[in-house]
């Protein structure tokens, strides 16, 4: 992520000559930021999830500007400021989006006889067809550890029951809330 940060920086400077920007990329970075705010020294920007707790509590206490009504917030697509907004106000904008979704390989789905499923019952029943024909119903990409992160996400998502619902259940409950037994 450092290099694109930096090439969003120099893009920023070409346009803002008399401005000049300093990205700072350590290990480690939530424990740094951390400290650092906790301690008075909150950078001007910074690059979080806007879901991540202490980001939350931070824009609660007032370390970060309400962008709540800014123009600018005019060019962000589909309500993802708003959607991320803490009491109401804005203290985010997004810097990139994620899409999830469930790959098959049609070939295969033919071979076996299974049709592209439309709810999530037909999914399940699908995913049992392809384990009783001795098949492994799924491959993941998780050679580097943030890619399972959408794993995670897609569970969430299917215990609670939509998008919406698991970022009310993590922006309002319990650390740990559901537990193993929940998510077999």
């Amino acid at each position: 992520m450092a290099d694109t940060l930096q090439r969003i920086v120099d893009d920023f400077e070409k346009e803002h000559p008399n401005i000049d920007v300093k990205l700072t990329t350590v290990p480690s970075a939530g424990i740094v930021l951390k400290t650092r705010i906790l301690s008075g020294d909150v950078p001007d920007i910074i690059n979080i999830y806007p879901q991540n707790m202490d980001f939350q509590e931070w824009a609660k206490a007032g370390y970060f500007a309400d962008m709540t009504g800014k123009p600018y917030l005019e060019n962000i697509k589909n309500d993802y400021a708003e959607k991320y907004a803490i009491n109401n106000k804005i203290y985010s904008v997004p810097l990139t989006a994620n899409l999830y979704g469930i790959y098959y390989n049609k070939t295969k789905f033919k071979e076996l006889g299974l049709e592209e499923p439309k709810t999530f019952k037909e999914f399940q029943e699908i995913v049992k067809k392809i384990k009783d024909s001795g098949n492994s119903p799924f491959a993941v990409a998780g050679n580097e550890g943030w890619t399972l992160n959408g794993y995670h996400q897609l569970s969430l998502i299917t215990l609670t029951g939509s998008g919406d619902a698991a970022n009310n259940y993590l922006r309002f409950s319990k650390p740990n809330a559901i537990s193993a037994d929940d998510a077999i």
